[in-house]
């Protein structure tokens, strides 16, 4: 999986750099994340979506794991930067509820990190 990351005080920053996560890639997805957040010593955890245009259920499922992760260690797991479809994708699948949502990196730092 293809991501870079950036430790901003106690949160983790994540850019996730493939225009699709799926079934083919999830898992990937999920271990390259939380291998990556347990070694930053990060309490909160933001994933920047930007260049993802595509999310199927398995993704959604790896990012849900991911935040019970996060959330059993008393952080937050916010998402940033979504194109107009996973943004619609995460609203459906998730009822709106399971996921911070922020415009961009700065108000994502502010409100999950600040």
């Amino acid at each position: 999986m293809d991501l870079t990351t950036t430790l901003h005080g106690t949160c983790l920053v994540v850019e996730i750099h493939s225009p699709e996560v799926d079934h083919t890639v999830s898992e990937d997805f999920k271990e390259a994340v939380l291998a990556r957040f347990e070694t930053s010593g990060a309490r909160e955890l933001l994933l920047d979506l930007g260049p993802v245009s595509f999310l199927d259920s398995k993704a959604i499922g790896a990012m849900v794991s991911v935040r019970k992760t996060v959330t059993a260690k008393g952080g937050k797991l916010g998402l940033y930067g979504l194109q107009p479809n996973v943004a619609k994708i995460i609203r459906v699948v998730t009822l709106g509820t399971l996921f911070e949502v922020y415009p961009d990196l700065q108000t994502a730092l502010e409100r999950a990190c600040g």
